[in-house]
Parts: structure tokens; C-alpha cells; sequence
């Protein structure tokens, strides 16, 4: 046989195999990826061929649910839940959980162990999965109800775990409304489809005082005991941080941090430098946090921001232009509660067939420490008293153990952000709450309040298990 034959049937068996390894590769190492890809046309197929899965809050309410193969949803809310649970619709598409979930509500992702090639063969069922939130409805519509007529979002997450007990934004529309009148919907000026728990970006005001802290305590900077005399102003390079006429007088932290000192947190970021974004930054305020559905990534802004001292002492006092949503101010605090473990936010909790059985659950997941226990424990206290006598103390309700701060947080666009970030303990269990109203003024006056009620039916959640 001549060399040029030869040459032709290796080109010919090498172009065989490259095509059998690429087939190989999208069939069962990709398959899953591209069977339940949204722009796939046999998903769409696959739609109206079976029945979708339900999404159920982990007490048991249906949220979302269709009741034959390709029928329209039929939401049942809470509607303070539409954004993150998101819409399907034949013309405008899938969004929120919906998409993230779209394989294993449709049926495409049948079976996690038969999927890709295999999954393919052995067929689909008539009906797709259910997937449970780790959402409490009767939390979740506490949120709703302090959101109801205002701007702004509330996040509850349990400290020990990192399930979302609640993520409510406002204002809402309801997935009907949205395939009604789209037009109408993208047109409000109000962005009432943005999750604004997940991806509402606003500066943190006074609630970063007691994270600025937690850095100090770690990097030995500061010691709990530590005095500092509050004359009501505090220079910081070219400029000055102000605070109540006449000042506080001389602060240990635990003081700071129950009246809201601002030259207080303004000197010890002066005096930690540039340690102290590196340690907010393991705290998780400079990236997106993993929580199975679209959310927006937190930001402490320009390292430039951080070179001067007037650039930390603006960002003691949570402006400059860091950034954060109400999710990551919930898991740090979450945080403080357990003594400075990061775990990762959790939204979906499992996934059954028809018959209830699980196929898929998550468990909780701990992404580092944020702080040590020590320095946690040390903020505590001041968080406390902040809760008990300090500004915060409208949040304060009885017979629980309540640590707050709130904030007020300057924003250019017009009135403050009202901030109320913090926890409640009980016996049975512990949960961060964050809670922001958009332009609403003072937290202390208007954000403290709306939690309280919040905080009431977290620990009557607590003392039901």
C-alpha cells in the first residue's frame, strides 16, 4: 500500500475519533448542561410535554405550580417572593428560580443518576420535580408586611445553617401581571422586578461600624477595653468626620457601638489602614456570594478609596462608595451570631419527585471564618446594648435576646437609606435579620421598628420547632 494511502486512512481514523470524542464530551460530559440549556429548543419541547414541578416554601406553601402538561403557572405568592422565584412565559422567556431550576422542574434533569446520553434514553416523566425553598412562609410574609407600601428589601437567614428564612423585596408584581402587561411592567419607574434582597446595591451607613471593628480586634489593633474621647469631630487628612454636638465624651467599644460614635470608628480605620479592607474583603463585602440564583456582587469600592485617610474614615462610616445588598449584610451578621463562621446562603433545599421522595438535597456549607470568636463575642456586647438602650433599641422586643444596628445611609439620589441589620437568640435556634427602606429616612426611627416586628415572628418561628 503507498505511503499516500497510508497517510489518507490515518488522516481518515484520526478524524473518526476527534468526532467520537466530541460526541462523547457533549453527550455525557455536557449533557446535562445543554438538555436543560433555556435557549435549547427540546427544552422548550419539553415544557409542554410535561407537567412542571411546583416550587414549596419549606413549610409547605405552593408558590408556583401548573396542573397539566404546558398549562400557564398559577402563582400563589407570597408575591414578596416573585422576583427571586421569577416568571415562564412563552414569550418573554424564564427568569429567577425558574430558569435556575428549569431542569429539574421541566423533567429535563430527571435523574441525577441517569442524566446526559443515558437520561436521554431511559425517557421522561410525565411530571417534572417539585423544588423546596428554605423559605418559612410565615417569615417571609412578616417581611412582606413591614415592605408593604415602601421601597426597600428584608433579609432573614439562620445563623447556624445559612437558609434564607426570608428574602423579600418591594415593590412587587405578580408573574401574571408581568406576561399581561410587560411593557407596563419594564416602563415603572420603581424597578418592581428587581430582587432587590439579592441585588439591591446601597451603601451600608452605620451598620459597617461593627464589622470596621471586628477587622480592628482581629489585626490586634484595638483591644475591647479600649478608650477613645469623642470631642463631636475628628480630623482625617483634609477634610473632618463629625458627630453629635459636644461628642460623646470618652467610649469603651461596647459604648461605640450603642450610639453610633462616628469619630469613634473613624480613628481605628485610620489606625488600621489598608489591613482593614483586606480583612472586610474575607468577609465577603467585595464579591458575589453563592446562593443558587442571580444576585449582585458586593463592592468596596476603588482601592484608591482606601489609600487616604479620608477615604477610611468615610468608609468607617459605611459611604465613600462601598456597596452592599441586604443579603451579604445578613450573612455577616449571621456571623457575629455564631461566633464568626461564614456559611453559605442557601435559597433551594432539596428536590423531590411525584412520590416525595428526594433526589437532590444541599447541605449547609461553611465558606471560612470572618472573624474570630473572640472579636465576635466582643461585638456582641456592643450590639446588644445598642438593642437595649442605644439606637437600635426600637428593634428591642421581649422576652428574646435582640443585637442590632441600624444605619442611615447618605445616598446622592435623595433621601437616606434606612438601615437595620442584626439577630435574635433563643434556645432553639438563631437568625440574622437586615432590613433596608430606601429613602426612608433614619434607621433608627423608621428601619428599627419594621424589624422588631420582623424579629417577633422569627423567634415565635424558633419556639415552634
Amino acid at each position: 500500500m503507498s505511503p499516500r494511502v497510508l497517510r489518507l486512512i490515518a488522516a481518515w481514523v484520526a478524524g473518526c475519533a476527534l468526532l467520537a470524542l466530541a460526541t462523547t464530551y457533549h453527550m455525557v460530559v455536557r449533557g446535562d448542561a445543554l438538555s436543560s440549556d433555556s435557549v435549547n429548543p427540546r427544552v422548550t419541547r419539553a415544557r409542554a410535554e410535561v407537567e412542571r414541578g411546583s416550587f414549596l416554601t419549606s413549610d409547605g406553601w405552593v408558590i408556583a405550580s401548573s396542573d397539566s402538561p404546558g398549562a400557564s403557572r398559577a402563582w400563589r405568592g407570597p408575591d414578596s417572593l416573585s422576583q427571586i422565584v421569577g416568571y415562564v412565559s412563552p414569550t418573554l422567556g424564564v427568569s429567577g428560580l425558574e430558569s435556575v431550576c428549569d431542569g429539574w422542574l421541566s423533567g429535563v434533569r430527571y435523574d441525577f443518576q441517569r442524566t446526559g446520553v443515558l437520561g436521554t434514553l431511559s425517557g421522561r416523566p410525565e411530571r417534572g420535580f417539585d423544588v423546596e425553598l428554605t423559605i418559612d412562609s410565615r417569615v417571609q410574609l412578616a417581611c412582606e408586611r413591614a415592605l408593604a407600601g415602601r421601597r426597600g428589601a428584608a433579609v432573614v437567614i439562620d445563623a447556624f445553617s445559612g437558609e434564607i428564612l426570608a428574602a423579600a423585596s418591594s415593590p412587587w408584581v405578580t408573574p401574571d401581571l408581568v406576561e399581561l402587561a410587560p411593557d407596563y411592567v419594564m416602563a415603572r419607574e420603581d424597578a418592581p422586578l428587581l430582587p432587590r434582597a439579592l441585588s439591591g446595591l446601597y451603601p451600608p451607613g452605620s451598620c459597617i461600624k461593627p464589622l470596621v471593628a471586628a477587622a480592628a480586634l482581629d489585626g490586634r489593633w484595638i483591644e475591647p477595653d479600649d478608650e477613645w474621647h469623642c470631642d463631636g469631630w475628628i480630623r482625617a487628612g483634609g477634610t473632618g468626620i463629625s458627630d453629635v454636638e459636644g461628642g460623646h465624651g470618652t467610649l469603651s467599644l461596647e459604648q461605640a457601638l450603642a450610639v453610633s460614635c462616628n469619630t469613634y470608628f473613624a480613628h481605628i480605620a485610620m489606625a488600621t489602614g489598608s489591613d482593614l479592607r483586606h480583612r472586610l474583603t474575607a468577609m465577603g463585602l467585595d464579591s458575589y456570594l453563592d446562593v443558587q440564583s442571580p444576585s449582585a456582587s458586593a463592592s468596596l469600592g476603588a482601592s484608591e478609596s482606601w489609600a487616604t485617610p479620608e477615604g477610611l474614615a468615610q468608609m468607617a462610616i459605611g459611604q465613600g462608595d462601598m456597596v452592599v445588598t441586604p443579603l451579604h449584610m445578613a450573612v455577616v451578621y449571621a456571623a457575629i451570631a455564631n461566633g464568626g463562621t461564614m456559611w453559605r446562603p442557601s435559597l433551594v433545599r432539596r428536590v423531590v419527585d411525584a412520590d416525595g421522595n428526594t433526589v437532590k438535597s444541599w447541605r449547609p456549607v461553611s465558606t471560612g471564618k470572618a472573624m474570630r470568636p473572640a472579636s465576635a463575642a466582643a461585638i456582641e456586647t456592643g450590639l446588644r446594648a445598642a438593642a437595649n438602650w442605644g439606637t437600635a433599641s426600637a428593634a428591642n422586643i421581649s422576652g428574646a435576646e435582640v443585637f442590632g444596628k441600624t444605619g442611615t445611609a447618605e445616598n446622592a439620589a435623595g433621601a437616606p437609606h434606612a438601615w437595620f441589620c442584626g439577630y435574635v437568640r433563643s434556645p432553639r435556634g438563631s437568625a440574622a435579620v437586615s432590613i433596608i427602606i430606601e429613602n426612608g429616612g433614619s434607621g433608627g426611627a423608621v428601619a428599627a421598628p419594621l424589624a422588631g416586628e420582623i424579629i417577633k415572628v422569627v423567634s415565635a418561628f424558633y419556639e415552634g420547632r
